[in-house]
């Protein structure tokens, strides 16, 4: 990475960040970007119709709706204008979408289960700066804050994607937020098109985009027929945190509703059943203190997982508040705690659910779900556990609210998440998996796998073997080396009279004689080794000296034809080849 161009810029130099951006717009032409913008003509519209010019090149709305789903708690704060195609560098690159908006940027991807999402206040922005990804590539910008600093690459145009990050950031610092009509500029030059749904911007998304989204976003109060039930349910919607997964309105009444699902009725049981769920305990509810209630539920539920286990035995820990009115509001939280699961005791599922009557035999189910993690995890393992449990509490809310609208008093037996012709359509595609192509598929699956992990297990296990052998090898071979020349003990201390020096003089002589003699048989083994060498030297000099070349071509041999066989006995020189006569 290496800095371009650093910005930071006070909030009383903006001017009119749109008219700045446009102007360079204009300066440099049209912009090469995925957004693939051009002028409506009646050719572009009939590109437009098409499904593959609609998925390259996405427009203004499709973008907008994309980005609701994803933030809905940032729809409500700000509005969305632009999104650029990019990768945040965060130990890799995870390829995403960048999405800005006047109050924030936000950015999202989703790389083989592992999800990235986060979203960045402007005003919490100290500074955004052109990079390079490589030392040499133009086409990043890093925008840091006081705590983090966030590397996007692998931008289409950087320069302007670095304008319109830069405008947008001035424009908060010194809150002057940019007006309609600038942000009608900015979406037609990016997108070739207007935004005709302004008003959609300022309404809150449908409850089908907050609960894909996986972020709370805050739900309208409900039509009540009792002054007494409002303050309740204000407290439960200000205090209850998580994602909204399920917010719908039965036509059944309030006692109803809170019977089929909170009590021992036979409507559960099947529901459960029809879900794949085994060895259903349901507990009473028992009064506890400050008149609570609370009931334990455990069960065994299927998993769809490839590998590994089938089945997580589940305990669900169910709380009634003691706030509820009867027949008119009942708040439940539950919490499910799982089992037999890799880890599985790392985190549990926390749901509040609020029945309320709205009259007319009438009642609306409210439900946020939350995630509460026990333990410290990895980051992409977090991620994957939050991926499938979002997707497994999405399906359960999903299934349930089908099974409520199907469910009928007089025939309790048809209590099912599924119409009569689902379950034919079930029943059929349980049957053709039981075909043999599918039997054959899973044998060669429960086959193949085992023994590709075993084959990788032994190449592991041969290669661990060599290596240990050559290292063995190589820390065992031994060079034969001379003798080290010897050498005088050492003195424990120095002598104090005449005779002791003369005798230290006399061992001294003796050594110095000892080590010239060791020094004189040593170059005299090397003067041998030399020559040596040079005796082979020399032999090899005068086999080349002699050596001629053979040629094969200038010579023919004496051959004679005995019984029809023919024999070269002598060869002999000859300027040019002559064709062998037969004698006979």
């Amino acid at each position: 990475m290496d800095t371009e161009q650093s910005s930071p810029i006070s909030a009383t130099t903006i001017a009119s960040p749109v008219q700045e951006y446009l102007t360079v717009e204009e300066e440099s032409g049209s912009r090469t970007s995925d957004h693939g913008p051009s002028p409506r003509t009646p050719v572009s519209e009939k590109k437009r119709k098409s499904w593959y010019y609609s998925s390259m090149y996405p427009s203004y709305k499709t973008r907008r709706k994309e980005f609701r789903s994803l933030f809905s708690s940032v729809v409500t704060e700000s509005r969305f204008v632009v999104d650029y195609s990019c990768a945040y560098h965060k130990d890799i690159l995870h390829q995403g979408r960048m999405f800005v908006t006047t109050n924030s940027v936000c950015f999202y991807s989703y790389i083989f289960g592992w999800e990235n999402k986060f979203v960045v206040d402007w005003k919490e922005v100290t500074s955004i700066t052109k990079e390079k990804t490589a030392i040499f590539i133009p086409n990043a910008v890093q925008i840091t804050t006081k705590d983090n600093k966030y590397f996007f690459a692998s931008f289409v145009d950087r320069d302007s994607s670095h304008m319109m990050l830069l405008r947008l950031w001035q424009a908060a610092l010194a809150n002057q937020m940019l007006s309609d009509d600038d942000i009608d500029q900015i979406i037609a030059c990016e997108y070739g098109e207007g935004d005709e749904d302004d008003d959609e911007d300022s309404e809150c998304p449908d409850t089908e985009d907050e609960v894909d989204s996986g972020n709370p976003a805050p739900s309208p109060l409900p039509p009540v027929t009792s002054p007494s039930v409002e303050p309740v349910l204000a407290t439960w919607l200000s205090t209850c945190e998580g994602t909204t997964v399920c917010d719908k309105t039965f036509p059944r009444p309030l006692e109803q509703l809170y019977r089929l699902l909170y009590s021992n009725d036979i409507f559960y049981f099947n529901f459960q059943k029809e879900r794949g769920t085994t060895e259903l305990e349901i507990g009473d509810w028992e009064e506890v203190d400050s008149g609570r209630k609370v009931r334990e539920v455990s069960y065994n539920m299927a998993l769809n997982n490839p590998v590994g286990p089938k089945k997580c035995q589940v305990k669900e820990t169910q709380t009634l508040s003691q706030g509820n009115i009867e027949n008119q509001i009942y708040c439940i939280e539950t919490t499910a705690d799982n089992s037999g699961v890799p880890y599985a005791d790392s985190f549990s599922v926390v749901t509040h659910s609020c029945l309320v009557d709205t009259g007319n035999n009438t009642a609306r189910l409210l439900a946020r779900a939350e995630i509460r993690f026990k333990k410290d995890l990895w980051g992409f393992l977090k991620d994957k556990i939050e991926t499938n449990a979002w997707s497994g509490i999405k399906s359960y809310y999903s299934s349930l609210s089908l099974a409520l609208e199907s469910y009928s008093e007089n025939a309790p037996q048809q209590a099912s998440m599924q119409s009569h012709q689902a379950r034919i359509a079930r029943k059929t595609s349980m049957k053709s998996r039981r075909d043999w192509p599918a039997l054959t598929t899973l044998a060669w699956n429960i086959v193949t796998q085992p023994l590709l992990l075993y084959l990788v297990m032994m190449f592991l296990l041969v290669t661990s073997i060599i290596n240990t052998a050559v290292l063995y090898r190589l820390a065992y071979i031994s060079v034969p080396l001379p003798p080290p020349a010897p050498s005088l003990p050492p003195l424990p201390s120095l002598p104090s009279d005449q005779a002791g020096w003369l005798a230290l003089l006399a061992r001294q002589a003796e050594q110095h004689s000892v080590r010239s003699s060791h020094l004189r048989q040593q170059l005299l083994s090397a003067t041998e080794h030399i020559a040596r060498a040079e005796q082979s030297l020399e032999t090899l000099r005068e086999g080349l000296e002699d050596w001629q070349p053979y040629d094969w071509v200038e010579q023919e041999a004496e051959c004679v034809t005995k019984d029809g066989k023919l024999f070269c006995d002598k060869i002999k020189p000859v300027s040019k080849i002559l064709p062998v006569k037969d004698e006979m």
